[in-house]
């Protein structure tokens, strides 16, 4: 077998290949995603730790680093 066998996959390898790229591309995309989603969720905690009494904003803070 050589390489240009395995990257065909017996002509089938332009939608195996095509497959894969598609997946990576979606799993960067929701890690991204859910990245962005977190910094967003984690300041508005805050912001609303901030509004809080001192007491309270401990326990939020404490729940946020956990």
């Amino acid at each position: 077998m050589n390489w240009q066998e395995f990257f065909n996959m017996g002509n089938h390898g332009l939608y195996v290949w095509w497959s894969y790229g598609v997946t990576f591309v979606a799993i960067i995309l929701l890690l991204l995603a859910f990245s962005w989603y977190k910094k967003k969720l984690l300041a508005k905690v805050k912001s609303h730790a901030k509004d809080k009494t001192p007491k309270a904003r401990k326990v939020v803070t404490e729940q946020i680093t956990e």
